[in-house]
């Protein structure tokens, strides 16, 4: 065998061993800890849900006469939610009979999964504070429906920030 030819096969041995050394290591992962739900990035949204009838309005009142709406993918109380939930806690603080029941709600935007996760983690948010407030822990119930329970009808901008909010219904603990 000549040289030439030696010299040949070694570097097509050589390339063929570094071409494929490179596609056989395995790919590196790194382990990371899990933040709160509020500081989350969210999966992308590209599926659009089927549309949800309204919900029956439930024969309960509502303390404090108004819902409190959340940011887009956050369960972080806003500035205005406040007067809110000191509303709420003024009127169903003493009342050891009545129990307080916190439903939190997203748009139709996203999985069922992380909608109904993500519900939890506002309702959540909402019974802390009115806890912190004065309201006893064992007087609130806290519940997410994620998207099923739609109030507002659309699928636009201002559809779904109305649908990004806490419920309150206050009934009789019998």
């Amino acid at each position: 065998m000549s040289c030439l030819t030696t010299r040949s096969m070694m570097v097509g041995l050589i390339a063929s061993v570094a071409l494929g050394g490179a596609c056989s290591h395995a790919q590196k992962t790194t382990k990371v800890d899990a933040a709160p739900l509020a500081q989350v990035e969210a999966p992308p949204r590209t599926s659009r849900a089927a549309p949800v009838s309204p919900a029956v309005a439930p024969a309960a009142k509502a303390p404090g006469g108004d819902a409190i709406f959340f940011d887009f993918d956050s369960a972080l109380l806003r500035a205005e939610a406040r007067p809110v939930l000191q509303k709420v806690a003024t009127e169903v603080r003493g009342k050891d009979e009545e129990a307080l029941r916190v439903e939190g709600n997203c748009d139709e935007l996203g999985t069922v999964e992380y909608n109904l996760a993500l519900g939890d983690h506002r309702a959540r948010a909402a019974k802390d504070y009115l806890i912190h407030l004065g309201v006893p822990s064992s007087q609130i119930q806290v519940v997410s429906y994620g998207s099923q329970r739609q109030k507002f009808s659309g699928h636009d901008d201002a559809a779904r920030a109305k649908n990004r909010r806490d419920d309150f219904v206050l009934r009789n603990r019998s």
